[in-house]
């Protein structure tokens, strides 16, 4: 096969260099050996000039024969014309070129040069019009015109390609008409499908001819005379015809105002522009301004095929290119743009495409987009819908998608409509009719109009427009390599973080939006990034890779349009309705898909610019969100001001905020901030199970290795999620949905939920109900527990205590429940609307330990190693039992004596003393009680739900019965004076308790004696004796105390009281006593073991036993009787009288009292009535 092409085209080769010299006239005989060697290149669409544009033989020269001649197929401007049958002289030997060609084209050879040779040295060569006389310049012409009109190159034609024309009908019309040119015209058209190589060959050829002149071309004079008149493009009659090369800029003139040409000269125009599209030689005037630009920038680049014009276009804007061939470059563009049909390679490549997928290229009246804008649309819209377009197609939609998004000016759309947000919004770019300019394009106008658009709300909606269908056509989202100011800013990342990723497919733009907030990423690729990707956010036809993944899913859960395209306006359906839509059936979407949606959600986080739904919400909100400090986290800014944003701002962060808290893994910074944490501390957590992996999160963001970073993204999210009852996790939610719709309807916040649930669940401990599932208990456990991490995380709490905590715990942190053990710690000093709440948090720490941070996190190593096995209710008796041992924190410890205070200040928080005592109290102690502690209207109080106003409420709308109208607890002593109440019948031995009371009351006793600050009486009233007396110092302060008051050192009366309180409890029973517990613990388990507790019987039962208890026992015993004896030393009638009024046996001793008055009265009347000598006698007698 290759043998027989190359004998055609050596057939081909004589044939045409035999032709060449047979018609062109010869003065010097002697050089017929000079045969043309070289291609004879065919012509398109040739016709004799008309008079018009050649003059007849005479005005030349007189000697040229009539154009009737028969031997002479058209007329010879010859004067040396030789018979026919002598050979025509070669160009290089004839008088009117002889001396030019050997001057410019014969290089120091004295070799005679062919024709072809010649035409190819004139073309090439620089200000040939001046340099090349004119004589020459018209034998050069006369040789090319009688060549393309000869009737041989018909012949030849037919010869060469003989299989194809009879495929052709309207090609093998022409067979007949003989040196018409219109055959070699014919076939140029269907040149795409010719299939002999030789035939290909020879038409190809042809071109170069041509292209030299346009009056060689057929009807091209005709049609665009008056075209070149009107537009002062050139003279058709210009007596010095330039020559060929300068005649390009004829074309190239009417190719700048192809707009403005009428309907005959504009088909011309494109017919030659179209087959000039193949090869840059052809375009005359481009090939001439950019002969050395194309040897300096694309010097490997190979000529046809249009691949030296896709060069130039990528260099366009390069600084080397000259001024003149940047021009000429853009000129070629603009032809494209305004008709695409004008590059034949993309026509070429995609002509497949175009007609199976109806692509209309044609200008629309009402339609500005230009014709390429068009095409792409249609194209990237087969490609989204999921069908097949060949690569060399794709390839050539690249280069033309660069094209127009490297120059505005390409765009006659833009630069009518947009004219304006140019000067306003980009006047150091735009110059009023600057042209080609490296500054004023280049992508820079672009995508500072991409920029103003995204900023600037006073951006016009007729330039949005077709900024957004230059985006859809472009799709910089699809393809990097599209935006080539995009591609340059991000080169140095892309080679940093994305180096393996392979253009197309949303690669190299999901990694960069991936790496948005990498400490790499350039701040001028994050700028141009953010700048494309705004258009992205707003158009879900151009969310990467979704199209592709999704576009069943959408059609079959969220209604997407049958007929939806590329090349509609989208007017209301913004990307983020879909892709919520699609979050909201991710359990039942492909998997491929899921993957997608997930790492879009994941990238939109990272900058509100990727949320077009909340930004274009929220401007508002976000003016005051713009702080430079923190740049990206505007939306982090929005959730902060959350309960002040305007309504439809607040819905939108709502519902979007409402997708991270339900998988916490889309909220971008934190994922990004906590990542290395996950890794350390969270590795076993399994994809799926995202609410685990922020509980693991929350679990350890305490620890010593925990970076602040992700401590604070914790915070962060634990915070937000308090703000909103949208924000419960959906784990929660599946949990406690029975629940929270029975008992806490109307909550708006999280914090109201969880305290309406709370006071639930309390309610079911303390009545034995079971209104909460164990499965929401446990759920509830966690929120209770993360809530009382951090004052931040109870919204009421802070609200109420703000005062409070600028008072007593300025110094303390949020974090790590330091303030709240700090208001704990001087919860009797607090304002009454932060006691009110703080009362409420105490209670449920002492009744429910487990929800006790401070005192679950602080006591860990402890319960794990004694109270593991303990019901969780119970952990603050274990540890109580457990406080003296030497693996006790002193952190632990002191949190424990603040727990074990709480339960013995106040009998409402002691759940086990208020169910075994209820009868003794309201039997012994209902003076006491001011109003009944309600557990059921607890929950009636606020519960947050309007947190985080401007203004705080000095009224409760909903206050408990225990409450003043400030808030306050009407009796904050209450509690504490029904203990002491209690106490003080355990310690009358006249008294009998019930016995699960009497052991209420021996725990609390006992409790009391770990530390004397666990008697709040007994330390408040002896403090001051305690601090006067040092000798206490380094002993056990109440068996000090009980000595002091023993030696009579105690001045104060209410400390003195005190200590007689805590003696008499000990004479109540052994076990509150410590010292003599242990002295006695033996003697008691042998003798009085069966004694049962309370009212002073086990010791009386050691009392009785005398002498047989043991020496230690009998030693502390003895000591014990005198310190009882001290408190019944009555001095004199007065103090009786005192200790009988202030006794709590007050109404015993007065019934005793006036028995023995009325006993006395009774036996004196009695003896009188029996006395018979009168007193005055007696007296008398006395004195006698």
């Amino acid at each position: 096969m290759l043998r027989r092409q190359l004998l055609v085209l050596l057939l081909f080769v004589l044939f045409t260099a035999n032709l060449a010299q047979k018609y062109v006239p010869n003065d010097r005989n002697d050089n017929d050996e000079n045969d043309d060697e070289d291609q004879v290149q065919p012509v398109n669409r040739v016709q004799p000039p008309s008079n018009n544009n050649l003059k007849p033989a005479s005005s030349i020269n007189a000697n040229v024969p009539p154009a009737s001649d028969p031997l002479a197929p058209r007329r010879y401007i010859d004067s040396n014309r030789r018979p026919s049958s002598s050979l025509p002289t070669p160009l290089a030997a004839s008088k009117e070129c002889e001396s030019d060609v050997q001057k410019y084209c014969g290089k120091g050879s004295k070799q005679l040069l062919s024709n072809l040779k010649v035409l190819q040295c004139v073309d090439d060569l620089d200000n040939a019009v001046n340099l090349i006389n004119k004589d020459c310049q018209h034998r050069i012409y006369q040789f090319k015109y009688n060549m393309t009109h000869d009737p041989r190159f018909d012949d030849a034609a037919v010869r060469q390609c003989s299989k194809d024309i009879k495929l052709f009908d309207e090609c093998e019309a022409y067979v007949t008409k003989r040196g018409s040119g219109r055959l070699v015209s014919c076939l140029y058209d269907y040149l795409a499908n010719i299939t002999e190589p030789s035939c290909r060959y020879f038409i190809n050829q042809m071109q170069a001819i041509v292209f030299s002149d346009w009056r060689l071309t057929e009807y091209f004079s005709d049609a665009c005379s008056a075209d070149i008149a009107k537009l002062e493009c050139g003279r058709l009659d210009d007596e010095n015809e330039s020559i060929p090369h300068e005649q390009g800029a004829v074309i190239s003139c009417l190719s700048e105002k192809y707009g403005q040409l009428t309907i005959t000269c504009r088909k011309e125009i494109f017919h030659l522009a179209e087959m000039q599209s193949d090869d840059y030689h052809l375009d005359r005037a481009l090939y001439y301004a950019c002969r050395d630009d194309r040897e300096r920038l694309c010097s490997q680049v190979s000529s046809g095929n249009g691949r030296v014009y896709r060069c130039l276009y990528e260099k366009k804007f390069d600084s080397m290119m000259t001024p003149a061939c940047r021009k000429e470059v853009h000129r070629r563009q603009s032809l494209v743009v305004a008709d695409v049909k004008f590059d034949a390679p993309l026509i070429r490549a995609c002509k497949g495409e175009m007609i199976q997928h109806k692509c209309n290229v044609d200008a629309v009246e009402g339609d500005q987009r230009s014709s390429l804008v068009k095409l792409l649309l249609c194209l990237e819209d087969t490609l989204k819908k999921g069908h097949h377009i060949q690569d060399e197609c794709r390839r050539e939609m690249l280069v033309h998608r660069r094209m127009l998004m490297s120059d505005y000016a390409l765009s006659p759309e833009i630069v009518s409509e947009c004219k304006t947000e140019m000067i306003q919004h980009c006047p150091s770019l735009f110059q009023q009719g600057a042209s080609g300019s490296i500054g004023q394009r280049g992508g820079k106008m672009i995508h500072c109009l991409l920029g103003a658009a995204r900023k600037e709300r006073s951006f016009s909606s007729r330039c949005l427009t077709v900024i957004n269908a230059l985006v859809r056509a472009v799709d910089p989202g699809n393809d990097i390599r599209a935006d080539p100011l995009l591609e340059t800013a991000c080169r140095p990342v892309i080679d940093t973080l994305c180096p393996r990723m392979k253009a197309g497919n949303s690669n190299v733009v999901l990694c960069l939006l991936d790496n948005l907030k990498n400490a790499r990423m350039t701040e001028e690729c994050e700028d141009r990034l953010m700048e494309v990707a705004y258009f992205m956010a707003r158009d879900w036809r151009l969310t990467p890779r979704l199209m592709r993944t999704c576009q069943t899913n959408l059609k079959t859960f969220c209604q997407l349009p049958e007929d939806w395209s590329m090349n509609k306006e989208l007017n209301d359906v913004q990307v983020g309705m879909y892709l919520g839509c699609l979050y909201q059936h991710r359990k039942n979407l492909d998997r491929e898909c899921q993957g997608e949606l997930k790492r879009i959600m994941h990238i939109r986080t990272q900058a509100i610019g990727l949320m077009p739904e909340i930004e274009d919400n929220c401007l508002t909100d976000l003016a005051t969100c713009k702080n430079p400090e923190v740049k990206g986290e505007e939306f982090k800014c929005l959730q902060k001001k959350y309960n002040k944003l305007e309504e439809q701002c607040k819905a939108a962060v709502r519902n979007y905020t409402q997708m991270t808290m339900s998988d916490p893994t889309l909220d971008f910074l934190l994922m990004k901030a906590c990542e290395p944490m996950m890794q350390t501390f969270c590795a076993n957590i399994e994809n799926g199970h995202e609410n685990d992996l922020i509980r693991c999160l929350i679990k350890h963001k305490h620890e010593q290795k925990m970076d602040f970073r992700c401590k604070a993204g914790i915070d962060h999210h634990q915070i937000t999620s308090m703000k909103d009852e949208a924000f419960l996790s959906q784990q929660f939610r599946t949990k406690c949905n029975a629940e929270v719709n029975e008992h806490c309807t109307g909550k708006k916040t999280k914090a109201g939920v969880i305290q309406c649930l709370a006071d639930l669940m309390l309610r079911d401990v303390l009545k034995k109900t079971n209104a909460i599932r164990e499965s929401c208990r446990d759920e509830l456990r966690f929120e209770l527990l993360q809530r009382s991490e951090s004052i931040d995380f109870d919204p009421s709490l802070a609200k109420a205590c703000r005062y409070d905590i600028n008072r007593f715990c300025a110094d303390r942190t949020p974090g790590n429940a330091q303030i709240l053990d700090c208001l704990k710690e001087n919860h009797n000093k607090v304002s009454a609307p932060c006691f009110a709440r703080l009362r409420k948090r105490e209670k449920l720490d002492v009744i429910l330990p487990e929800n006790d941070y401070s005192l679950m996190s602080k006591c860990a190593t402890v319960i794990q190693k004694y109270c593991s096995n303990e019901n969780k209710q119970n952990i603050l008796s274990c540890l109580r039992h457990n406080i003296n041992q030497d693996a006790m924190p002193n952190v632990c410890r002191r949190i424990l004596y603040h727990r074990l205070m709480v339960l013995n200040s106040d009998a409402r928080f002691n759940k086990g003393l208020i169910e075994n005592c209820q009868r003794d109290i309201g039997k012994f102690c209902q003076s006491e009680i001011i109003d009944q502690d309600s557990d059921d209207k607890d929950s009636d109080e606020d519960d947050g739900d309007n947190d985080d106003k401007d203004t705080d409420k000095k009224d409760d709308p909903n206050p408990s019965p225990n409450t003043d109208e400030n808030g306050d607890v009407k009796d904050r002593e209450m509690g504490g004076r029904i203990i002491q109440c209690l106490r003080s019948k355990y310690a009358d031995t006249t008294i009998t308790l019930e016995s699960p009371c009497v052991s209420e009351l021996i725990d609390v006793i006992q409790t009391s004696k770990l530390d004397i600050k666990l008697d709040i009486r007994l330390y408040q009233s002896c403090r001051k004796s305690l601090n006067i007396n040092g000798q206490c110092v380094g002993m056990d302060q109440e068996d000090c105390l009980k000595i002091l008051y023993q030696q009579g050192k105690l001045e104060d009366d209410d400390c003195k009281e005190q200590v007689k309180r805590i003696i008499r409890e000990g004479q109540a029973d052994i076990h509150v006593d410590r010292a003599l517990s242990f002295a006695c613990q033996a003697d008691v388990l042998k003798y009085c073991n069966d004694i049962p507790i309370g009212s002073g019987k086990q010791l009386q039962c050691l009392l009785s036993m005398g002498k047989s208890v043991t020496s230690q026992c009998q030693s502390v015993l003895e000591k014990r009787r005198e310190l009882w004896e001290s408190i019944y030393n009555v001095h004199d009638v007065i103090e009786l009288s005192n200790r009988v009024l202030s006794s709590p046996n007050y109404d015993h001793w007065a019934r005793l009292i006036l028995l023995f008055s009325s006993f006395i009265i009774i036996v004196a009347a009695i003896y009188c009535a029996h006395v018979r000598q009168p007193y005055p006698e007696i007296i008398m007698n006395d004195l006698k």
